[in-house]
């Protein structure tokens, strides 16, 4: 048989499955082991990169992928511009620059190749495979692995892996005994934020399991008002929790010293929020990659730290946060700083493009604990997380959250899994 022709009329050639299957195991496990090459250069990312001729011609299969993509470019030449632009008031790291710049072509490659990797694996698997990927790259010499190994090496890890055989088994209620196990795990370790996303997952897929299927006037925008009043809920019974001491004496006494001073748990355990929201009343158009902030930008971030009672001279904010480099701990802040408003742009496109996938199956009980895991996480880090440690979960987030147009057979797993509660009987 013949090769297929392409519109040029010349002939085309296509891998064997077996070959693209193996390529996608191989490239989602790199992707997700994080090696590092150089100045932010993973082994991955490289890999996705090299492979871009094919994964773009899929992107068009996908609503907003490409949008995606033309945001990242938009927000490097800004990012780039806004350098140039602060030079006359502001130092500057050429290898800051180039590994911002490369971390973001990173998470473009690396989203566009989970998005081809969909159309030759199931979701289930790709979950799987990176999971183990996450897994393998555990490195238990860190300091934060020796003070918690679960919460800093093997939670997300495992997670990813289980959920993802449990999607793969097409088990309703062993997904939700997994999450459960998991939700109850989260809260022996000393993890606040991570038993909320497990306790969010798990009322979810509990409640798609009710013997019912969607209505048709049910819309994603009523799912996504529900998930909110369902998280308001949430955080209001786990912080009555943490403050009775169900989660810890550790994790009471400091939740306790947080809000006595700052009046939040949120604020008092995120308080570079703050500092992002001076900063961006002190400069809007951000700084630029790899611009480091002079004494200036510093007084107005502590300034605004300061404001909810959070001491900010410590080593913390002057290291941490502002050592050479402005890091807001928030990708909606990093973002910013780095590209400017079109990064902030780039920023809410990729908050959009999860929060209406997680909409869209929610409201068609389609979501798997997975998905919503991963989708739970992903908001919390859009406000709350570094982009540099993120990055890896935010690929795979992204790659399997991004809605397909016209469903293909390698995502049809999803779907028999979910329905399979429903009463057979219905038409």
């Amino acid at each position: 048989m013949a090769p297929p022709r392409t519109r040029a009329g010349r002939f085309a050639y296509q891998a064997p499955p077996v070959v693209n299957k193996l390529i996608a195991v191989v490239v989602l496990v790199l992707v997700a082991l994080r090696l590092d090459i150089d100045q932010g250069v993973t082994a991955g990312a490289v890999a996705c990169v090299a492979l871009f001729p094919v994964w773009f011609p899929v992107l068009r299969q996908y609503s907003g992928a490409r949008l995606f993509l033309l945001g990242g470019v938009v927000a490097i030449g800004s990012g780039i511009w806004l350098t140039v632009l602060s030079a006359p008031t502001h130092d500057a790291s050429l290898g800051q620059a180039f590994g911002a710049i490369a971390g973001l072509v990173g998470l473009l490659a690396g989203v566009g190749f989970v998005l081809w990797a969909r159309t030759v694996l199931p979701d289930s698997q790709i979950a799987i495979w990176y999971g183990a990927g996450i897994l393998l790259g555990v490195s238990p010499s860190s300091e934060l692995y020796a003070e918690n190994p679960w919460r800093f090496g093997y939670s997300v890890a495992l997670t990813i892996l289980l959920l993802g055989i449990t999607l793969q088994l097409r088990r309703r209620w062993l997904e939700l005994a997994v999450a459960l196990l998991l939700t109850v795990v989260a809260t022996l370790t000393d993890a606040r934020s991570t038993f909320a996303f497990m306790l969010l997952t798990t009322l979810l897929v509990a409640w798609q399991m009710r013997p019912t299927r969607p209505t048709r006037g049910k819309s994603a925008l009523r799912a996504l008002l529900g998930l909110g009043v369902l998280g308001l809920i949430v955080f209001n019974v786990i912080q009555a929790l943490i403050l009775d001491g169900a989660l810890g004496v550790a994790t009471q006494q400091r939740s306790l010293a947080q809000l006595e001073e700052t009046g939040s748990l949120i604020l008092g355990g995120r308080p570079e929020l703050t500092a992002t929201i001076a900063l961006m009343q002190h400069q809007p158009w951000g700084f630029g990659v790899g611009t480091a902030p002079n004494p200036q930008d510093i007084l107005a971030a502590k300034t605004g730290m300061a404001y909810i009672n959070y001491d900010p001279n410590n080593g913390y904010v002057e290291n941490y946060m502002f050592g050479g480099h402005i890091e807001l701990h928030s990708i909606i802040g990093d973002f910013w700083a780095a590209f400017g408003i079109p990064g902030l742009l780039f920023a809410l496109i990729i908050l959009v493009l999860i929060v209406r996938s997680i909409g869209v199956h929610v409201a068609s009980n389609t979501a798997s604990a997975v998905l919503l895991f991963l989708g739970i996480k992903a908001v919390w880090f859009m406000f709350f997380g570094p982009f540099f440690s993120s990055s890896v979960l935010l690929v795979l987030v992204l790659g399997l959250l991004i809605t397909r147009k016209v469903p293909a057979e390698t995502d049809a797993a999803l779907r028999p899994t979910f329905r399979a509660t429903r009463d057979p009987g219905r038409r």
